[in-house]
């Protein structure tokens, strides 16, 4: 039974990982540059000295083989042309958990409460992936499960290196929404934390936009995916024209999901902030 368990986990930590490392790292780090000093020492004292929120920042994917009750965590399926969903149906829970709003909000809950540092240390842990998490639109469809079923070959030029002859690869749409773009556009994620601190960081639009409900974010990224899902090459060739059209959502979403981090954070961290009695 344990074996079947993990194996059906398997299956649904499939759809589970959003960003790859250097997408969390991102978030993470623009999260990290905005904390107050309050909740700046909150953090250190929860992860311990000199532990920065993107060194943990993928701990969520790692906690997954040993805890297949937490894949469906990671996040949520509707269709993509809903522009509302039935959280009774897509959250109900399974042997694989819930969803994301869920558990964001669970984690959001136990940073704000006075529950021991144990479980608000892995609160914090959870809340740093899964904020980044929401933020990818393809953890929110339904279609394709989020586009891992579908394969596309990349190759592109356009991106950090555009004299370099590109080498063509084999892949999923989920994973290059995950992976593949952010690789293309720097060398290194401090880099691209660098590329959005001068770039929609900067912009007006990035002025307030960390406010909104947990459910408003994740509407917020499933229009994204709505709007990117189209975008599939007929030849399934994932090459510049995709890469220029997908690099704004992709730097909109990872900069939105560390400003939103910072304020999640901000209010639920500081001893002052704290709730005296949580459910």
């Amino acid at each position: 039974m344990k074996r079947l368990l993990c194996t059906l986990a398997c299956t649904a930590a499939a759809n589970a990982f959003a960003w790859g490392s250097d997408g969390h790292s991102i978030v993470a780090e623009i999260a990290q540059r905005r904390l107050t000093p309050e909740a700046r020492l909150e953090v250190e004292r929860l992860l311990g000295p000199g532990v920065s929120l993107a060194s943990i920042s993928s701990w969520a994917d790692d906690y997954i083989p040993e805890h297949p009750e937490t894949a469906r965590w990671h996040y949520i399926n509707f269709p993509v042309k809903d522009e509302k969903y039935d959280r009774s149906f897509a959250c109900a829970p399974t042997f694989a958990g819930d969803c994301i709003v869920l558990a964001l909000e669970r984690a959001r809950a136990t940073l704000a409460c006075p529950a021991g540092d144990a479980a608000r240390s892995d609160a914090l842990k959870f809340a740093t992936h899964f904020v980044g998490d929401v933020h990818q639109p393809f953890h929110t469809i339904t279609e394709d499960r989020g586009g891992n079923d579908v394969k596309v070959q990349v190759e592109i030029r356009a991106g950090k290196c555009p004299k370099c002859t590109p080498r063509r690869t084999q892949e999923n749409l989920h994973s290059v929404w995950d992976t593949s773009l952010i690789q293309a556009t720097t060398w290194n994620w401090g880099a691209y934390v660098t590329r959005l601190d001068k770039g929609f960081l900067a912009s007006p639009e990035a002025r307030d936009a960390d406010a909104g409900t947990i459910d408003d974010w994740m509407l917020q990224s499933h229009r994204a995916a709505a709007e990117a899902y189209p975008w599939l090459p007929v030849d399934l060739l994932i090459g510049d024209e995709y890469y220029l059209k997908a690099l704004p959502i992709v730097d909109r979403q990872l900069a939105l999901a560390g400003l939103r981090l910072a304020r999640l954070l901000n209010e639920t961290l500081p001893a002052r902030n704290r709730r005296e009695s949580c459910n």
